[in-house]
């Protein structure tokens, strides 16, 4: 063979080797958004931050090692529904007036303390009216898709067949173009396939339902490579009831709330190896995050799911773009669940500066090194009874390390200084008067300004 062959049969192998490599698509200037929500998970449940060598989450080590952890994450709610709607509109629970948890059981009021005031009104839908990421990014050339948890769709949905209440506050109707999963249900009816839920058609029996979502958000990246998308996947997990495959429970030793773990990370794996295999892991942003803390209290924090306590409200998240943020990097910089709003809309190209009704704000600037964001609070209001937790009625409000509570006729103020008191143990109202009334002061403003809906004055 003379050399001229040599390089003709060299082109043309390479030519064909190329078409074989994942090739991604050729304008990156909008990058993919990949939103994966996990369900009543709390800090320590994740192996990335140590905290348990029996937790096998090996994939959320991955995207942690690829992206940044934010070790102040919160919920902008105690429990799942509000929280959601804070997500999708980027308004806090109290501005939307979707305060708490949507009943699964119509009309399943929690009583109220003796002497305690009962629970102030809360919606049971997510009013369409509202804003939507969805719908924002749909003006921006994306292909949008909802898989799983929705929980925004009327209550009474433990009654029902099949999770559907009120389809017309479906996912579809806030600018996502399918879903599958999103319904009124706040947990599975089943988790094995038949799943009785009408938004998910049945494929094989006994298959786990967090093995399907997988699935079909692997099919969604694949079938839209090409073009922007944003995919929102809404994990059930690892809310109750606590169920996992045999084979997994077997692995982690009779442990399904570790199986349940680990077939959570295994699905963010596919999801992972989906990007890889489509040519575009440099052009994703890929976000994992928590509704509120988990119902399995977290060691080093006080409390759990429900309650205004950091053990309520602090979510594990990790944020992976590669080209804007450096990997293997931490934020102690609080965030919230209205952040994302603006920060998927911005990094698609879009504006928000119609959209005036916004709390959240951009977290771009910290992805790329920032200290801090230009905020000098977080607020919090959860007006509903939950007394299976130590501080649940009540409004909060975080600045820098001083967080202070406003109990509403259930539970006394208190104060912590959360880098002093991280468990707060301490109340130290009375030693700090004067930066307690400027809080209270400040939550009182804030409460005013997003019309927040308070409990029914007591007789």
């Amino acid at each position: 063979m003379n050399l001229k062959h040599y390089f003709q049969l060299t082109l043309i192998g390479l030519a064909f080797t190329s078409l074989l490599a994942p090739q991604g698509r050729a304008d990156t200037t909008k990058p993919n958004i990949i939103f994966i929500m996990a369900d009543d998970l709390g800090p320590g449940w994740v192996d990335y931050d140590g905290s348990n060598p029996k937790i096998n989450t090996p994939n959320l080590q991955r995207l942690a090692e690829s992206g940044m952890v934010f070790t102040r994450a919160y919920s902008a709610a105690t429990v799942c529904s509000p929280t959601r709607a804070a997500c999708i509109t980027g308004m806090s629970p109290a501005q939307i007036g979707l305060t708490t948890h949507i009943p699964g059981k119509a009309g399943n009021e929690r009583k109220a303390p003796k002497g305690g005031p009962r629970d102030a009104e809360s919606l049971n839908h997510l009013p369409l009216e509202m804003p939507s990421y969805a719908r924002e990014l749909k003006k921006q050339g994306y292909a949008t898709a909802f898989i799983g948890k929705w929980h925004l769709a009327g209550e009474g949905s433990v009654a029902t067949k099949d999770g559907i209440v009120d389809s017309q506050y479906h996912p579809e109707h806030f600018g996502f173009d399918s879903n599958l999963g999103g319904c009124a249900y706040g947990q599975p009816k089943s988790w094995f396939d038949p799943y009785k839920n009408g938004t998910i058609p049945n494929r094989q029996k006994d298959e786990y339902l967090t093995e399907r979502l997988a699935d079909e958000a692997v099919t969604f990246i694949k079938t839209n490579k090409d073009n922007p998308y944003h995919l929102s996947l809404w994990f059930y997990q690892v809310h109750t009831p606590i169920k996992a495959p045999k084979d997994l429970v077997a692995k982690n030793g009779g442990d399904r709330y570790l199986a349940m773990l680990e077939s959570m990370d295994n699905a963010v794996g596919k999801v992972l190896d989906a990007v890889k295999a489509t040519g575009s892991e440099k052009n994703t942003m890929l976000v994992f995050y928590s509704d509120n803390g988990g119902h399995k209290p977290t060691q080093w924090l006080h409390d759990k799911k429900g309650s205004l306590l950091e053990g309520g409200i602090r979510v594990p998240m990790v944020v992976s773009w590669p080209g804007v943020i450096q990997g293997g990097t931490s934020t102690d910089t609080p965030v919230n669940s209205m952040d994302f709003f603006p920060t998927f809309v911005h990094a698609a190209g879009g504006s928000t500066k119609e959209i005036t009704q916004l709390e959240g704000l951009d977290l771009k600037p910290l992805f790329q090194g920032a200290d801090d964001l230009d905020r000098d609070a977080l607020y919090w209001h959860y007006p509903h009874n939950r007394p299976d937790v130590k501080y649940f009625m009540g409004s909060a409000i975080l600045m820098d390390d001083w967080k202070l509570y406003k109990g509403h006729g259930t539970i006394p103020d208190a104060l912590f200084n959360l880098k002093q008191d991280p468990m707060e143990k301490k109340n130290v109202l009375t030693e700090n008067p004067e930066l307690a009334q400027r809080m209270r002061a400040k939550l009182y403003a804030w409460l005013k300004k997003v019309d927040a809906k308070m409990p029914p004055v007591m007789d």
